[in-house]
């Protein structure tokens, strides 16, 4: 196990269904002018929550102003125009109300009232350079991405296609108001797309080459073993209160750091092609696309280097077999299986990709040199080998 600092400064409100807790926690942290972001096409139940939240903070002498119609795979030039109303409103608080997606444009907005050249930021992934940011909070109504508990954004560049991320403390949010009543309308396929990010988080740090790291080894087992189970019958029963409460928290773990202590070294490369050539390229969700890769990846890791993705399958899979190899490949089968019980894809073809398309496009932008990824160490070869599974 390495050494580690671990601090996370995120205030978790977990279970309250009480919106006026959420305003003395604003006026808490300092905030009078609030820029509340939420998203598009979020129905009469988000509009019900919107309703209750601005109505508090009314009752409160909180003011606040608006910045609506955020989509999935967010788009730089849609949050740029919230830095712009921030700016306006004079805010000294942003407010995110929904998922992951949400909550990355108001943590760049965030960024950008302090910072005039945030996009270069991103673009360069600078977070040394990202110092200041406005204080901000989330109100979750999607657990999928963590960005709730976590120090990471995404923007995606409408221009090019390509996801930009940056991890810098300042976009941690200051709180995270989470009441898994309000994920009980969700749809199916919200539900299918989140456990499939969730389980990516999980997995993308287990994937670690680092020694002696036994304890969070089995942490992250057993959350990911929680999300096999837990995933499919909430698939099915969406007004269960119970399982969201375990969804929601299994969301907010995988991704707020907890479990990276003494690894060092983690495995992003499968969120890398997605977001470059699938939810980023294609704008198809970003769960179907790690559904998509994840299977491909241990194929050829599986192969590259077995003994992680061994310990996988047996650990987490509950995979069996004569051989090494007949283990590896029974874990990958159960999970492609977890993935179609929640009509996820696990192949390019099922969402009209062209698996050539892809590996053009992977050509085009990444160097010939390039290395990927922390367990498998990806070449450029790797890479289209990977992409040529998934088609």
């Amino acid at each position: 196990m390495l050494k580690f600092n671990f601090e996370n400064k995120s205030e978790i409100i977990f279970g309250c269904n009480d919106e006026l807790v959420l305003a003395k926690t604003l006026k808490r942290f300092g905030a009078s002018k609030v820029l509340i972001c939420y998203g598009g096409g979020g129905g009469h139940y988000l509009n019900s929550i919107l309703e209750r939240v601005k109505a508090v903070l009314t009752s409160e002498s909180l003011q606040f102003s608006e910045f609506g119609g955020i989509i999935a795979n967010p788009l730089r030039g849609h949050a740029l125009k919230g830095v712009e109303a921030a700016r306006e409103s004079k805010a000294d608080f942003i407010l995110a109300i929904g998922g992951g997606s949400v909550i990355d444009t108001a943590k760049f907005i965030a960024a950008g009232v302090m910072n005039a050249n945030v996009w270069s930021l991103f673009q360069s992934g600078d977070a040394a350079g990202l110092e200041t940011a406005l204080p901000l909070g989330a109100v979750l109504t999607i657990p999928a991405a963590g960005s709730e508990g976590s120090s990471g954004t995404v923007i995606r560049d409408e221009l090019t296609g390509k996801k930009y991320a940056i991890m810098a403390e300042c976009l941690r949010p200051k709180f995270a108001f989470i009441n898994p009543a309000y994920c009980t309308t969700l749809p199916s396929q919200q539900i299918a797309n989140g456990a499939s990010d969730i389980l990516a988080h999980l997995m993308e740090r287990y994937f670690s080459p680092q020694k002696n790291i036994r304890v969070t080894d089995k942490l992250l087992a057993a959350a990911m073993q929680s999300v096999l189970e837990i995933a499919p019958t909430l698939y099915k029963d969406s007004k269960n209160y119970d399982l969201w409460s375990e969804f929601c928290l299994l969301g907010l773990i995988a991704h707020n750091g907890m479990l990276d202590m003494g690894r060092g070294i983690q495995d992003w490369a499968c969120h890398v092609i997605e977001n470059n050539f699938l939810s980023g390229t294609h704008n198809i969700a970003h769960g179907a696309g790690l559904a998509i890769m994840f299977p491909a990846w241990l194929k050829h890791v599986g192969k590259m280097r077995p003994a992680k993705v061994l310990q996988f399958a047996k650990e987490v899979m509950q995979a069996s077999g004569k051989t090494e190899g007949a283990i590896i490949s029974d874990g990958i089968a159960r999970l492609e299986s977890f993935y179609k019980t929640l009509k996820l894809p696990t192949t390019l073809s099922e969402v009209g990709i062209d698996a050539d398309d892809v590996k053009k496009l992977a050509a085009d932008t990444f160097p010939v040199d390039i290395t990927l990824g922390g367990y498998g160490q990806l070449s450029f070869n790797d890479i289209e080998r990977i992409i040529t599974l998934a088609k």
